[in-house]
């Protein structure tokens, strides 16, 4: 599961994000979480629970980590952007083809359509 997160195509100019910022949020690497601790006193329940109450605090976390992730240098202390144009999604993600259909395998048992039954002496 991947979490996007949109900003105003001026914000992800200036801050040379990508469009969109992606976030994974069943990654949590402990880098992340000391940065993170260090430059908002924020801990990863934190800034979840912030996101949730609709706390900037918590969207400007989040966007950081993902531009982080991204390989964008942002100063925590410096980020700014505009929360009118924030966006949190949840894009839905496309089934897995099962391991025993492939695209293109259109169910054959493997033999090909030439071939048929093997004849009998």
């Amino acid at each position: 599961m991947q979490l996007h997160i949109i900003l105003s195509d001026e914000d992800r100019q200036r801050l040379g994000a990508p469009n969109p910022l992606v976030y994974d949020p069943t990654v949590w690497m402990v880098s992340e979480a000391t940065a993170l601790y260090k430059v908002a006193g924020m801990t990863r329940a934190d800034m979840n629970r912030e996101i949730k109450a609709g706390n900037p605090e918590g969207r400007k976390a989040l966007t950081w980590v993902a531009l982080r992730r991204a390989g964008v240098d942002a100063r925590y202390s410096e980020l700014d952007f505009d929360l009118l144009a924030w966006e949190l999604d949840a894009p839905e993600e496309e089934p897995e083809e099962s391991a025993e259909q492939q695209p293109g395998d259109e169910g054959n048992s493997g033999a090909l359509p030439s071939e048929g039954p093997t004849p009998q002496p």
